[in-house]
């Protein structure tokens, strides 16, 4: 009984979140390897209609990518190993 509660109350809060995230552990080593994987993620955002809306990733291996990768904000993810990416979810209509 109570795990179906707890599916109730899990699906209808994925309904309201208004932003995906997808945390990689691993961050690149080299700054082609990040900027890489940053177009991957802006590209497949956009294919799949979730766009790109924010990253975090480790100013202490990347400080020159401090401010923003195009025009999507970039902010310290404050682990020298973690990278995250913001996707942007379309409201649901009712």
């Amino acid at each position: 009984m109570a795990w179906a509660n707890f599916e109730g109350v899990f699906e209808g809060a994925c309904q309201l979140s208004y932003r995906t995230v997808l945390t990689v552990t691993e961050a690149p080593e080299h700054e082609e390897e990040l900027l890489e994987m940053l177009e991957r993620a802006l590209m497949r955002g956009l294919n799949d209609h979730l766009p790109l809306a924010e990253i975090h990733l480790p100013f202490v291996l990347f400080p020159r990518m401090n401010s923003k990768f195009w025009h999507i904000p970039v902010e310290d993810s404050g682990d020298s190993k973690l990278v995250r990416f913001f996707f942007e979810v379309p409201p649901v209509e009712t």
